[in-house]
């Protein structure tokens, strides 16, 4: 029970931790059926809940997916929650890349050494290559 005190668990983490404080695998798996069952884990709104807080935080849908993968999320429990979030993926990015550009201090938006530190930035963040390109088009 202390392992679910803390940040929520996916259903594949929490088997994953009991596992590794030497339960086997049949009881591990008891126990998460059980807490499934309890609603102590609900891997959907755990994967709604982590991808709101990525979004807040600026990241692109690749980060998102990538950080419920590693949880254990279930790859149809990524695509809704990447799905269910209500703002555009490229109003994100611009907005995030108009954050970026403010903080580097360029005076012109042709400064190529500027635009080329934003753009890297995006694409670490999590947003497609594609969607760096259009945004930095639009970037003024």
């Amino acid at each position: 029970m202390r392992i679910l005190r803390g940040a929520g668990q996916s259903a594949a983490a929490l088997q994953r931790k009991l596992e590794r404080r030497g339960y086997t695998a049949d009881a591990a798996n008891e126990a998460v059926r059980r807490c499934i069952d309890s609603g102590y884990i609900n891997d959907a709104a755990m994967a709604a809940s982590v991808a709101a807080r990525h979004r807040r935080a600026g990241h692109g849908r690749a980060r998102v997916a990538a950080d419920l993968k590693a949880k254990g999320v279930a790859t149809e429990l990524i695509t809704d929650a990447l799905d269910g979030q209500s703002d555009t993926e490229e109003a994100s990015a611009l907005a995030v890349a108009q954050r970026l550009w403010e903080r580097t201090g360029a005076a012109d938006v042709r400064d190529r050494r500027a635009r080329m530190r934003v753009a890297g930035a995006l694409q670490r963040r999590g947003f497609s290559s594609s969607l760096v390109a259009r945004v930095m088009r639009g970037l003024t």
